[in-house]
């Protein structure tokens, strides 16, 4: 009878944990949409502040999926420790070390290196508004930086399920 009791709370817990990650995802494509608004109408100082709470975001997704996904804890492991200074990063920088992981250890799974892209790409979106000029190439640039976030949503999203 314990037996069945502990089967049930771990079930319980387990879709509790589920559940706070689709709810922290929801959140995140909400603000990946705002984000996208952000970098057609607002200027590059609101949209370093609304991809900065996409980075603040994805550092508590990020530790969430390496529980449900412990293959991926070394990688993105390494990707939370360097979220905060990669936004100091040049766009070179950021793309050596983290788009293309030279600075990550070997990736185990397509499903961490999407999961990694959650940080990554709206981190590099910090770096072009601090560092770019204002105009329509540079803002389709940062477009493109949040599109492709979006996607990597989606297959995180698949990937928790």
């Amino acid at each position: 009878m314990n037996k069945f009791f502990l089967a049930l709370s771990l079930c319980c817990v387990s879709s509790l944990s589920f559940a706070n990650s689709d709810d922290m995802l929801s959140k995140y494509g909400n603000l990946a949409k705002l984000a996208t608004q952000d970098v057609k109408l607002s200027s590059f100082s609101d949209i370093d502040k609304s991809s900065a709470k996409l980075v603040d975001l994805a550092k508590a997704i990020l530790p969430a999926f390496s529980k449900s996904n412990p293959e991926c804890k070394i990688y993105l492991d390494a990707v939370m420790l360097a979220a905060d200074s990669m936004q100091q990063l040049s766009l070179k920088q950021i793309e050596a070390d983290y788009h293309l992981d030279g600075k990550l250890p070997t990736l185990t799974s397509g499903d961490c290196y999407h999961a990694k892209d959650l940080l990554v790409h709206p981190a590099t979106v910090v770096v072009m508004a601090k560092t770019l000029k204002d105009n329509k190439a540079n803002r389709e640039k940062m477009k493109h930086e949040i599109e492709e976030v979006i996607q990597h949503l989606g297959l995180v999203k698949q990937a928790v399920r």
